[in-house]
């Protein structure tokens, strides 16, 4: 019996420890490091909005069409996030989810690094609080953006790069490519069965790109990669991590639990 009781007490001391990580990043910490803004990217102007700012502006506005706010979105989650994923910026930019965010997270990225070492974050507000990423994360946060505004939108990977396809309530369609701000006005279909219907809107690809950025896609790059053989839906499940948030709350109040109730029982 006196094992039980000590064994409950190093439980009851473990979940309050996991309960101050939790607080202590709830309370005291932002996943977004202030140092993204005069961060070194491929793009220019990549970053050009607070946080505060784009939290300010993700709501649909009165009267605004789905499509305005799709195109609006799109640009929001481009300026506020920068194209970055090197692996000098682990730690410095929370592309590792830290111990104080997710004890979870973290510890599954000492389990299986290959998996969360880099982390994307499905949770729309993480991503866009942190602001990294490449291609995929800015197309999950612009998908879960737009999902929760009450729009059909899905992740598809275009040539190996991931993309947003969304279908309006008239039935209509378009891709959309935070990564670069583009907004292409047709639907999937449409563009795998004549992909020259993008040309125009990556017709200035070159202007995308800081001067130092020698080599990169150009437009007819980019025209060619939604040619349809290999397109597919990009699909990202989010079960672990919607679970791994409630759960980093649940397991302290049951390590604590066991040693209240002897403690309550002895008196």
């Amino acid at each position: 019996m006196k094992m039980l009781k000590s064994f409950f007490f190093v439980l009851f001391i473990t979940g309050l420890l996991l309960l101050g990580i939790n607080f202590y990043g709830l309370l005291f910490k932002s996943l977004r490091n202030p140092e993204l803004y005069s961060e070194k990217t491929p793009y220019k102007n990549d970053l050009s909005i607070s946080l505060s700012e784009a939290r300010k502006n993700m709501d649909r506005k009165p009267n605004e069409s789905e499509k305005k706010f799709a195109y609006r979105a799109t640009m929001l989650v481009n300026h506020v996030m920068i194209h970055y994923w090197k692996d000098e910026g682990i730690r410095k930019y929370n592309i590792r989810v830290p111990v104080w965010e997710n004890y979870i997270l973290y510890l599954a990225s000492e389990v299986n690094p290959e998996k969360f070492r880099k982390y994307e974050f499905r949770n729309y507000k993480k991503a866009i609080e942190r602001g990294v990423g490449i291609c995929s994360q800015p197309s999950i946060a612009l998908k879960g953006l737009l999902n929760d505004k009450g729009i059909d939108a899905d992740l598809w990977d275009i040539g190996g790069h991931v993309v947003v396809s969304t279908t309006f309530r008239d039935s209509s369609g378009c891709i959309l490519y935070p990564d670069y701000g583009r907004y292409v006005p047709y639907n999937i279909e449409e563009i795998e069965a004549n992909p020259e219907l993008v040309r125009e809107t990556y017709k200035d690809q070159n202007d995308v790109y800081a001067s130092y950025i020698k080599k990169h896609k150009t437009t007819n790059d980019l025209v060619n990669e939604y040619e349809k053989e290999g397109n597919h839906i990009y699909y990202m499940n989010s079960f672990f991590e919607n679970f791994s948030y409630i759960a980093i709350w649940i397991i302290p109040f049951l390590f604590i639990f066991p040693y209240l109730l002897t403690f309550f029982n002895k008196k």
